[in-house]
């Protein structure tokens, strides 16, 4: 049985309705690399009996790319407001990592998820790179087509991604806005741009979490990357 991949989803907000969705990119990525992808939506009204039956019928789960973290949740003050939408996200997101975490079903972390996985583990991040932060890259990517590759990063030579790329740099595409400051508990960095803003992590607590910061789902070079995650998750079930 090919294994089933669970894919977090945002809300959109549209003139006549609200959309629950997720770029499709991911949907192909996974079933190009042998998963059945399935949206999980935002759900409000949750109990941690719920999560745990959901999370029950996935191999892996993917964490995808999005608005921003609660700074509330590592102690600061926000630089901008959340929309209700973010904030629903961001508290059903919060308990279904736990449960995810507490079952030891793999995670891939994209971006935001990436975020989501330092921060849940007690780090902290930088709200706005730009105005944070010193670097002549671009990594928000403002316009940009998600295919576009933008800058390199450099991989640490013992890591998961050093293994399936067999190479020491790759160029990535870049949409993001913050960036790690507080590296989590049991975490560690296993790739970072020339401006030495951490772009990879992955997790040293016994089961596979991982986290880029770019978007590897609109990238043809990094089907592998899924096709690994995939993998694992067959092994997982």
């Amino acid at each position: 049985m090919k294994p089933i991949i669970g894919i977090t989803t945002y809300i959109r907000k549209g003139s006549f309705r609200s959309y629950s969705q997720v770029g499709y990119e991911y949907i192909d990525k996974i079933e190009k690399s042998g998963g059945i992808p399935l949206e999980i939506p935002i759900l409000q009204d949750f109990t941690i009996e719920t999560l745990n039956h959901l999370m029950d019928s996935f191999d892996g789960i993917i964490f995808s790319g999005g608005a921003n973290i609660d700074s509330l949740w590592y102690g600061e003050e926000p630089l901008e407001k959340l929309s209700i939408e973010t904030e629903l996200r961001n508290n059903f997101e919060r308990a279904l990592f736990s449960v995810a975490k507490k079952k030891k079903v793999p995670i891939l972390g994209i971006c935001r998820g990436s975020q989501l996985i330092n921060v849940l583990q007690g780090g902290s991040l930088f709200q706005n790179i730009d105005i944070q932060m010193d670097t002549e890259i671009d990594h928000e990517g403002v316009d940009k087509k998600i295919e576009e590759k933008q800058h390199v990063v450099y991989l640490e030579k013992d890591s998961f991604l050093t293994k399936i790329s067999n190479k020491s740099k790759i160029s990535v595409n870049s949409f993001h806005v913050q960036c790690i400051k507080k590296l989590g508990e049991n975490l560690r960095v296993t790739a970072k741009s020339e401006d030495g803003i951490a772009e990879a992590i992955e997790y040293e607590g016994g089961f596979f979490m991982h986290g880029v910061q770019w978007h590897p789902e609109g990238l043809e070079d990094q089907l592998p990357l899924f096709k690994e995650f995939v993998n694992v998750c067959s092994i997982n079930k």
